[in-house]
């Protein structure tokens, strides 16, 4: 099962669109797990997904053109500057795992690791 912050539910469905989250969660036998991607707000750009029936799934913030989501993407850092970007994954039990309260502990992490964030 595939699952999206935004509460699309199918890999034609995600392909393309852009989300805080992604989650794919089955079962194995009688074993249940998932895999969540996560990426953080803070980045440059919010991410589009590459997302595959099969079990692929991606976070791109680069991929605009691609994702007929506008221009070719291009990023330049200056000398001497920073560009931070951050995405998480965590594997779960889905039974037992808020997919949002997931990510907002991520999300907190994530801000946290930040240089000069002051713990915002």
């Amino acid at each position: 099962m595939l699952s999206s912050s935004t509460g699309k539910k199918t890999a034609n469905e995600t392909w393309g669109q852009a989300a805080a989250w992604c989650d794919y969660s089955g079962t194995s036998g009688e074993r249940s797990c998932g895999i969540m991607l996560m990426a953080s707000q803070g980045n440059f750009r919010e991410s589009w997904w590459h997302n595959r029936d099969y079990g692929v799934f991606v976070a791109n913030p680069f991929g605009r053109e691609a994702m007929k989501q506008g221009a070719r993407s291009k990023v330049t850092v200056a000398k001497g500057e920073t560009f931070r970007i951050a995405f998480g994954a965590l594997v779960h039990y889905p039974q037992t795992i808020d997919l949002a309260d997931e990510y907002m502990a991520f999300e907190k992490l994530s801000v946290a690791d930040e240089p000069d964030s002051n713990n915002r």
